[in-house]
Formats: structure tokens, sequence, C-alpha cells
């Protein structure tokens, strides 16, 4: 061993004795081997969840292995902290120390046999897992190409480097606690504060594992790299460049920042356990001392017995009974230091978390610090630190009175066990409101530290309702556990398990998903400063009474085994019972019929039958829509819309077409899809298909009209789909997904190449080759759209194109809006907006926004001005005489802004943003420059077909006008910082999205498209200059716009050697071949 080199032997005969002492305490133990089975069975779950991995990368890489082993090697935490309370502190909870320390056993045999064997449960319960994970990796093995060649060495090395470590250094923290405290909320306090010291450490260095999306500079995770405790954030270092091959296929390299920080923390604990042990001495705590004291002061003095009358029944005696215990309970708790320790572990990890969150990091500046993101923050932040806090006072409270030997006393008296159960459960929810108050209070005081004092009070009081009662429901729970197996450690295992599969994103990952197998949810981190909670809750209410009625039936149980004496009513009985079942019945019925249940497998099942039936329909000729006329009626409070609309279908083929193929979306209410030219043949409800016979045969260049109505209402339980989301305020759907389309929808195939080999499915359809012919005249399928579209009075609803008409009819307000030779892609949103109007030359601009976000509204106008006098000026005149950017709400997520005809809609996250503090980027500046330029690119003017590299010239081109406008804006060191800023990112993901050249590049393939051709347009400016690439860029538009044939990248970079020196165009290829 390490540890003690000088005092360990072979022949040490006590050490043993006292190893193998320790050892049968355990054995004898059941909540040991439920620990041991927990961590075996969670290895196993791990394992064969294989929806646990990274693209592109093999679920049993040593990469993936790393990832794994070393995120739950954290959860080593448990069995040390567990281990460590009762190995420990066992003579002084027996009240043994004294006759202990009068033995022949030596400080050195007692100090090591007690690390030995907490240390070596650890590693064994780790072992277990890691045994698990490897089993659960062989039995979900099917050979596919997820999977990689089985090596016990990926496995042992990760232990080895990652894990092993960690233990050893979570073991001496822990276990120094205890020796210098021999207190057992310290000791729980010490687990939380590793914690804690990882997380603090990985906020400020913006480690990868905390960050998430956020790019990372080299000098921050180097830092990270060199003090994270657990060291993953030196194997997300040394990995971050690696290729696919590599992550698949080599282990951690013990060099540079991984190798220092390894060493570094096994001799910290090396050395901080050294002088544990100089320290330790075998002698009472003061405390103790103290007690003795006064107690022998008490011995010698004189008291006077008063008879007194009391009352042991009665409403009166029952509440003062609970009263009583919670006034003992809360004053023993409060009054600690261990209590004081939580709070500030609790603010500090909060404070820390709200500052990570305020900072923007590199790409984005500081956040307005609003209500709304403290009240986030805090959502996503304390629900953990509530969970532990009640574990630990769940447990600790009801075994108080044993631990100090009151028991047998309290045991005669004549006390109610319901009393006393509430009393306990009481307590330990005013302990987590405590909590929840401070980190209120911490909210403010941020909000008032960074001057933004617009304080929602009632937002804030709501945690109360939001956190405090799944708190409660959690707190009963755990105390009934106590109650019910009459083991701490038993039962304390069992409420951890049972919350952690229950009531974690973990058992989402390992599929303990279904709506009725989830227990006293927290409300997520959706507070919108436009909506709200909106309608969550609404949900969160009838999935709390679920819970609820679940530990009453549990409470009943648990008091009838503190007192069976407590219920004597047969009628006072059943009707505890029943009313408790009636409710989980209801509510279980109500959440399995309102809720979204399908799994994964049922959805990709959906998705094969789908293709195997309808399949064949994706040849044959059909008509396309050329004109839509629509109706929209919005109903933002209500959570709904109606739709209704005729379509133009034009047969543009050179065949006779006789039957028609229409896709509906299963998530809308159809009323119906009629024609007087049609005869409906079939209507496939499952696959939301219609099938319709044409009376008389289309001819080439015949019409039909059609008719549809539909409506939609978000069901609170089911949630809403991102771009779908009618809400009360910031509304916002992209609707065209949701009309009807004709034909054979290859939209809802199955995409993965692995899962479709598993299934025995053909590859799907090649993606177009760069240089295959196209129809000549070519046909965009565009569309003319005139919609009229209704919401709530005091909204303003936005649509693509020009605004014909508004008016207000029946208090609702009516917009009519027109948009001709458009893409099929519309969308509309709805909010009670402020509205700023400039203009530009002819061109009129609107932004709409939430009244209180008016900060950046005169930066916003003044770059939509410079983004057009750019765009204009290199690339050609603006195509409509409006253009408008609106604010949407945070319900929508997936895009900081997306660009429609004559509209942009932007996310309040990123609209709303301090955008001249923090080291950031000015996002305002770049979201403008990016999506006003697709007015050029990829809406209706140069819009290519779907082919291979035809993504570079929608966003890689909106890239490059993006880079322009910010170095005209801030200069060339500005430029240069984005460009090494997504040069990063493109570095950091080309493992999982492939490495791919521009010119053929897939059109979904977002790193490439996005951040390589940020990166690769930026060497072609260094190489030919700015002007002649707006040069070509104007020329390309030119040629290429709707309505003559579409570009490809072979145009366009014909149109860069054309404005070039021929010594550049071999250049010029590699740029965009490589």
């Amino acid at each position: 061993m390490f540890i003690f080199p000088q005092y360990l032997t072979l022949n040490n005969k006590m050490l043993s004795h006292l190893i193998l002492f320790e050892w049968k305490f355990y054995k004898a133990n059941i909540s040991f081997y439920v620990m041991l089975a927990s961590f075996f069975g969670l290895g196993i779950l791990i394992g064969t969840s294989t929806n646990i991995a990274f693209p592109n990368i093999k679920y049993n890489s040593p990469y993936a292995i790393n990832f794994i082993l070393g995120l739950f090697s954290l959860a080593s935490l448990f069995p040390i902290v567990i281990m460590t309370s009762q190995s420990l502190l066992r003579e002084k909870d027996s009240c043994f120390e004294q006759i202990l320390y009068s033995t022949p056993i030596t400080i050195r045999n007692y100090f090591i046999s007690k690390f030995l064997l907490v240390l070596g449960v650890a590693v064994f319960t780790f072992l277990l897992f890691l045994a698990g994970n490897i089993l659960g990796h062989l039995i979900g093995n099917d050979s596919t190409e997820k999977w990689g060649v089985f090596h016990l060495n990926y496995y042992m090395n990760s232990f080895m480097v990652i894990v092993l470590p960690n233990i050893y250094f979570c073991t001496v923290i822990i276990c120094c606690t205890a020796w210098f405290s021999k207190n057992k909320m310290f000791i729980y306090l010490s687990g939380l504060g590793i914690y804690a010291l990882y997380m603090v450490v990985s906020l400020f260095s913006n480690s990868p594992l905390f960050a998430g999306a956020s790019p990372v500079s080299n000098s921050a995770m180097n830092l990270a790299a060199k003090l994270d405790p657990f060291g993953m954030a030196a194997f997300f270092e040394q990995t971050k460049h690696w290729t696919s091959l590599q992550k698949n296929t080599e282990v951690l390299h013990l060099s540079g920042n991984l190798l220092f920080n390894r060493i570094t923390f096994v001799l910290l604990a090396i050395l901080l356990l050294l002088w544990a042990y100089k320290s330790f001495q075998f002698k009472i705590s003061k405390r103790h001392q103290r007690k003795v004291a006064v107690l022998n002061d008490l011995k010698g003095r004189n008291y006077n017995y008063f008879k007194t009358t009391t009352s042991s029944s009665g409403r009166r005696y029952y509440i003062s009974m609970i009263l009583s215990f919670l006034k003992i309970d809360l004053k023993s708790v409060i009054k600690s230091l261990p209590f004081v320790l939580l709070i500030s572990i609790t603010l500090f990890i909060l404070g820390m978390e709200m500052y990570g969150t305020i900072a923007g990091g590199m790409r984005l500046p500081q956040h307005f610090v609003t209500t709304a993101l403290m009240m986030n923050t805090i959502l996503t932040s304390i629900p953990f630190l509530l969970v532990f806090a009640i574990l630990f006072y769940g447990s600790e409270l009801i075994w108080k009175s044993k631990s100090a030997n009151f028991s047998a006393i309290e045991n005669v008296t004549p006390f109610s066990g319901s009393a006393v159960f509430i009393s306990k459960i009481v307590s330990v929810t005013s302990i987590s409101f405590l909590l929840i108050l401070s980190s209120i209070l911490l909210g403010i005081l941020f909000q008032v530290m960074y001057q933004y004092p617009i304080i929602e009070w009632g937002t804030y009081f709501s945690l109360f309702y939001f956190m405090g009662f799944p708190v409660f429901i959690c707190s009963i729970l755990i105390v009934a556990l106590q109650y019910i197996f009459k083991s701490k450690y038993l039962a304390l295992s069992i409420a951890v398990v049972f919350l952690m599969l229950t009531n974690t994103s973990l058992g989402i990952v390992l599929g303990i998903s279904h709506p009725l197998l989830r227990f006293a949810g927290f409300l997520p981190d959706v507070y919108s400063e436009m909506n709200g909670f909106g309608y969550y809750p609404n949900a969160f209410i009838i999935k709390m009474i679920y819970s609820l009625s679940f530990v009453l039936l549990l409470s009943f149980f648990s008091i009838s085994i503190i007192s069976k004496s407590e219920f004597t009513s047969k009628k006072t009985k059943m009707l505890i019972v029943i009313l408790p079942i009636i409710a989980l019945l209801s509510s279980g019925l109500y959440i399995s019929t309102k809720s979204n249940s399908y799994s994964n497998v049922e959805m990709m099942n959906w998705k094969q039958q789908y293709e195997e039936k309808y399949k064949i329909y994706e040849p044959n000729p059909q008509p396309i829509i050329t004109d839509i006329k629509t109706i929209i009626d919005l109903f933002p409070k209500k959570n709904s819309y109606k739709v209704s609309g005729t379509y133009l279908l034009v047969n543009k083929t050179n065949s006779k077409i006789s039957e028609i193929l229409i896709n509906t979306s299963n998530d809308l209410m159809w009323k119906g899809i009629s024609s007087s030219q049609l005869i409906l043949t079939e209507k496939d409800g499952e696959f939301g298909q219609y099938i319709f016979k044409t009376k008389e045969r289309m001819l080439p260049n015949d019409t039909i009209k059609i008719s549809f109505e539909f409506d939609y209402k978000i069901e609170s339980l089911k949630g809403h789909q991102s771009f779908n989301a009618i809400v009360e305020n910031g509304a916002f759907m992209r609707i065209s997904n949701y009309f009807p389309t004709i034909g054979y929808d290859s939209g809802n195939e199955i995409e993965d190449v692995l899962e479709r080999k598993k299934r025995n499915m053909p590859l799907q359809d090649e993606l177009t080759k760069l240089d295959a012919p196209m129809g000549d005249p070519y046909d965009y399928k565009f569309i003319n759209i005139d919609a009229v579209v209704s919401t709530s009075l005091y909204q303003t609803a936005l649509f693509v194109g020009e605004l014909v008409n508004s008016y207000s009819n029946n208090n609702r307000n009516y917009f009519h809006y027109q948009a001709k030779d458009i893409p099929f892609r519309f969308a509309v949103s709805s909010a009670k907006y402020e509205i700023e109007k400039s203009t530009y030359n002819d061109i009129t601009m609107e932004v709409l926004y939430e009244p209180n976000h008016y900060q950046n509204i005169p930066h916003l106008i003044s770059n939509i001005k410079k983004s057009l006098h750019y765009c204009e000026t290199n690339f050609g005149k603006y195509p409509y005489t409006t253009i408008r950017f609106a604010e949407i709400s945070s319900f929508t997520s997936g895009f900081a802004a997306t660009a429609y005809p004559a509209t942009i809609f932007i996310n309040e996250r990123q609209f709303h943003m301090d955008l001249f503090k923090g080291i950031g980027q000015d996002i305002i500046s770049e979201l403008i420059g990016h999506e006003l330029s697709h007015q050029w690119w990829g809406n209706a003017q140069l819009n290519p077909d779907y082919r291979e590299g035809s993504g570079v010239l929608i966003e890689t081109l909106a890239q490059y006008t993006q880079l322009m406008l910010y170095k005209n804006e801030y200069g060339k060191n500005k430029m240069l910082e984005m460009v090494c800023l997504h040069q990063d990112l493109y570095d950091s993901e080309k493992a999982y999205s492939g490495e791919e050249s521009l010119i053929t590049s897939t059109p979904s393939n977002i790193n490439v498209i996005y951040n390589k051709g940020l990166v690769k347009m930026y060497e072609l400016y260094v190489l030919i200059g700015e002007e002649k690439i707006n040069l070509a860029l104007g020329n390309l538009l030119t040629k290429h716009k709707f309505p003559f044939q579409p570009a490809t990248t072979l145009d366009f970079i014909a149109e860069l050697k054309a404005v070039s020196d021929v010594n550049k165009h071999i250049a010029i290829e590699k740029i965009f071949t490589e």
C-alpha cells in the first residue's frame, strides 16, 4: 500500500483482526447488500442503455467508457459517506469510546483499519458497477456498427486513471472530516462540498461538462484540466481535438495536464491523510466532556416537585404534541453548525451557478439579471440540494432520540404515532423551505448587485409551491420508509435508489420514462419573461396529486407500524385508504391517457411501418401546391388555434394523374379535407394519410382546388413541439410544418443508418450528387400565399410577406398578409408587442418586442440599416418593402433566430442580453447580419435544390455576410476572434459530425456548413479579398436566383475563379475541396 508503507506489515495480526471485525458488522447488514446490488444493477442498466453515446463514437469505445465511468465516479460519494458515518462514528454513537480507548488497540491499527475498510468497500462497490457495466455492454452488443471490439483494457485503463484516484481522494476527504468533526452532518456536507468544489472549478474554467455548448478557451481548459479534482476536464482537454478513430480506439495517455492532475490530487490526499493520522488521538470529544460536567453539576442541586394535571387525549393535545416535536427538531437543527454550513454551501453553489449563468462566456455577452434568469437558475440547481437535505434530515431526525439514548423514555409516553409522523414531515419540509427562502434572497441580491431591480416578487415566492410541493411529497416518502424498514441506512438506500430512478433525468436515460413511473418531479427551468410558466402549472398539479396519493397510502402503512392502535375505527381506516386510492387511480388514469408516452422504439416502429406501406407512392406523379389561401385564428390564452384554407393544385408533370396522396399531422385535430373534384378512397388515421381518386384524370397543367380545416390545442401533460408553441404571450408556430402536404413524405423515414440496418431495412435514397442533372426549366415549387391571421385583443400577429390590411372585430385583431413566389415554409407569431419603426431608403423597418426588453432596440435598428446597406450594395436589391424583427418567447427552442420572407423571429433569450458587458461577442450584430442576409441566401432569391453542397449556398454564405458585417463594425481583430472561435468549435465537434469538404458537404451537417464554412470563407477573404468575393456573389445571384436555374457549389467556385487571378484558382479549389 502507498498510504502508510512504514506502518503496514504482513504479520500485523491486530490490524487484520480489526478489519475482520469491521467486515463482520457489514456482512450481517442487509442494507450493505442492497447497496452492492444497487450499484451492480445500475451498471447493467447503464451498459444496456445504449442511448448513452456520441455520434460516430462506439458505445464501448474508450472515450464513451471514460465519460461514463468518470461521471459515475461521483456516485462513489454515496457508499463512502454511508460507510464513513457508520464505521468511523460507531463507537461514539454506541457510547463505547471510553471502553475502546482503554484497550490495547493502537491508534495506528485503529486508524488504518477504519480507512482501509471504507476505501476497500468504495472500490469494491464501484468494481461491481464496472462489472455490471461490462455485462450490460456484452448483453446489449448486437454486433452492429454501434459497437466496437470488446477490450477489457479499455475499462481497466479508465478505472485506474480516472476512477481509482477519484475514489481515493473522496475517501480521504470524507474520512478526515469524520475524524476531525465526529459529526454525521459534517460527513454528509463534506460529500456535498466535494461536489461543490468540482462544480465551482468547472464553472470558473468553463468545463465542457457544465458549459454545454459554450466554447471553451484554451487557457480556461488548461486551468480546468489542472484543478478539476475528478479529472474530467483533463480528460476533455486531452481528447478535445481527437478524431472519431482516436476516440474509438485510444485509451487515455498519462501525460500533460492529465498526469499532473492525477498526481496532484493523489499526493494532496496522501498529505491530508498523514496529517489526520498525526493529529488523531484517543480522547473523548470536548462536547461530551461538557455534558459530563453539566450532569455532575446537576447532581448537587435540589429541586422542588410540583404535581400538575395533564391530558393525553383530544385535538388540543394532538396539536400540542406535533408542535412540541416540531419545536424540538427545528431548534436542534437550526442552531446547529452543520445547518449553517448547509445553508452556506447551498448559497455558494447557487451563487456560482448564478454567476456562471449571468456571464455569457466567450460566445455570448452578459445576460441581464432578470427574475426569469434567476428563477430558472434556482429551478435547475436547487432540487439536488433539497433532496440531499431531506434525505439526511429525514433519517437523522427520526433516529435522533435513539442516538441520544432517549428513545426508551420517549416510547413510554402517551404520544400519537401519527403526530410524530406529521411532526417529522413538517420539520424536514421546513428545513427545505428555509433553503428555498435563502435561494430567493440570493436571487434578489444578484438582481440588485447587477442593477436590474425589476423584481417579480410573486414569481419568486411561487417557488415555495413549485419546489416546496415536490419536497413535501419526497419528505413523506423518506420518513415513511424509515418507519417501515426500521433501519436507517437500509431505508436511506432504498429512498436514494427510488428517487434516483423516478425523480431524476438518470431514470429517463435508463428507460424509466413512462409518466406513471415518474415521482414528484420538480418543475423544469421553463420560466419566460414573456409568457411566465405558461401551461406547465396545469400539468404540475396533476402529477403532484398522483405522487401525493401514493405517499399517503405509504404513510397510512407506516403509521400503522408506529402505532397499531392509531386507527381504531374501521370506517376511519377505510376512508383513509380509499380516498388516496381513488385519487391515485383517477389521476393515474388521466396522466396515462393524456400524456405522450410513446417510446423511441414505438416511434421507430411507426416510421418503419409508414415507409413500408407508403414508399410505393413516392415515384407516382403528383400535383404541386401553387396557391394557398388560409385563415388562421389564434387563441393564445387557450393555447389553441384553428386553421382553414384552400390549396390550388397544378399538375406540372407530363403524366396524367388519377390518384393523390395527402399527408396530415397526427398531432392535430382534423376537421376534414375535401374537394368537389376528388373522391376519398382511403383514410389512414394511424399514419395521417388520405388517398383520393380524381373524378377526371388530371392532364398536364390541369388544376384542382382542395379545402382543409384543422385545430390544435396544447395538452399540458403532452407538452408542445418546439416549433408549435401557441402560448399566451410570445407564441411562435412554424405552421407550414402542420399544413397538409402532397405525396409521399420522406421526412417520416428512419434516418439513422445503423437503426435501418438493425431492422433489415434498405439504405435511404442517396443524397443527390453535386453534378446530378436538374430539370430545365427547374420547378422551385414556390407558392403564393394569402393569409388572414386573427389573435386576441391587444396582441399583434405576424406572418410572412407583406401586411396588406389590419383591423379589429369582435374583440379580436385581424392581420391580412400576402406573399408571392416563396418556398413552402411560413410561420406565425403573436404577442403583446411594443413596436419600434424606422426606414432605410424605401424599406420600412419594424421591431416588435416585449415592452420591458427595450434596451437593445436602438442598436438593433442600427444594425438592420447597416446590414441592408451592405447586402444591397454588394448583392442586389432587397426583394420586399418591409422587414420585421419580432421577439418570441423561450417556449420555442432550437434556434436563436430564424428568417422567413420579410420577417425574422428572435428568441427572447438572445434578444434581451446586456450587449456591452462580459467578454462575449455582440450577439445582436451577429444575428442581424446572419438572418437578414437570408433574404438573399436561402429564401426566395438564391434557393438551391437539396443536394451535396447546397447548405454552403445558404448557411455558409450567411456566415460570411455575418463575418464581414462584424469586421466592419468592430475591426479585423474582433473578426479574427470570431474565426478562431468557429475553428475551435469545428475541431471540437468534427469527431461527431464527420469531416467533409464544403463542395460536397451534407446540407444537414451543421458543424461543416456553419463552423468550417465560416473559417473557409475567411481563408477565401485572405486569399482574394472581400471585394472580389462580393462581386462573385453578386454575379452568382444575378444568374441563379429565382426563377433561373438554381446554383450549385460548382457554380459558386466558377464565379470566384471568374473574378480572381488564374494563379489563385488552385488555392480556391483547395479551400472548397479539402
